[in-house]
């Protein structure tokens, strides 16, 4: 009796071991799907020059590695996976959203999508200024900044100026400006900075100077025939300095007998009995700038 009893125990300790480790060996056979907490698009502001990336935050109960399944939709339309993305075909305004679906090597968790990021513009830039006219006067009335743009995006540009005229900013902000009511003198500058705006970006500040030159001997009125006493000449010419320099004159071709007053511009003197003749005169200025002028000279 005693040994039957014996062996019943020892038969329901082998049968109790046994379906403890069966047990133990299910629990060890689950595997539990990894699950993702969040899918952020980086940068958040891109634009079409961008690489977008996916910023995942995910964990596995079980500990295992993780992989990810990213799909790339652009307007609502799938066009690739990967990590990342990138497309040549991207244009401003385009809506992008990104599906991952995580993997820890054995079973797939739940998908989960992004929120979407819109394809902002790329600001525009101004590669180079130029001033129409080239060179600017005390007599110029007015001048024009021209620009060359560069914007990814092909929207249509303004080029917006700020003018700083001997340290006065001006209201006026387009690219024209009046020089007339400003009161230019010689080596006056014009500073000013360029911008140019595509109605949502503007390009970064674009500087640039403007230096009043030197202004050369010019007609106070164009004349091109004086009638005088040819034998008895006494002309004052009339040619003046815009910037106020004084002048010096010389003949470059005259009869003789006929002179100029190298200071004070005057053409003097007698050519006889001759009724027209032609005078050619040089003035200058102390820079060196000159204007040449012709004249015929009749008898009265």
């Amino acid at each position: 009796m005693k040994t039957s009893i014996i062996a019943f125990v020892v038969i329901l300790a082998l049968l109790t071991a046994a379906c403890g480790g069966k047990k133990e060996e299910d629990a060890a056979s689950i595997n539990n799907a990894p699950v993702l907490q969040s899918v952020t698009l980086l940068p958040l502001n891109p634009n079409v020059h961008s690489e977008i990336t996916a910023r995942i935050l995910a964990s596995d109960k079980d500990g295992d590695p993780i992989t990810y399944e990213v799909k790339w939709f652009v307007n609502g339309d799938e066009i690739g996976e990967g990590m990342s993305f990138t497309y040549p075909d991207i244009k401003k305004g385009d809506q992008i959203f990104a599906e991952v679906t995580p993997y820890d090597g054995k079973i797939y968790g739940d998908v989960m999508r992004s929120g979407e990021v819109m394809i902002g513009g790329v600001p525009p830039r101004i590669v180079s200024v130029s001033v129409i006219p080239e060179i600017v006067y005390v007599t110029t009335q007015q001048i024009t900044l021209d620009a060359l743009f560069e914007d990814a995006d092909q929207d249509e540009i303004d080029l917006i100026v700020h003018w700083l005229v001997n340290d006065e900013v001006l209201s006026n902000t387009t690219n024209v400006l009046q020089l007339s009511p400003l009161g230019l003198k010689k080596n006056d500058v014009i500073t000013g900075t360029a911008f140019a705006d595509d109605g949502d970006d503007r390009s970064e500040p674009f500087p640039f100077e403007i230096t009043i030159a030197n202004s050369p001997p010019a007609f106070k009125m164009k004349i091109d025939s004086v009638k005088c006493a040819t034998d008895s000449v006494h002309y004052t010419l009339p040619i003046f300095d815009p910037d106020g320099d004084p002048l010096s004159f010389e003949l470059l071709d005259a009869p003789s007998g006929i002179m100029v007053d190298a200071e004070k511009g005057i053409i003097y003197g007698s050519a006889g009995q001759t009724s027209v003749f032609e005078v050619f005169v040089r003035a200058v200025d102390p820079e060196g700038a000159y204007l040449d002028a012709q004249f015929t000279l009749a008898a009265k």
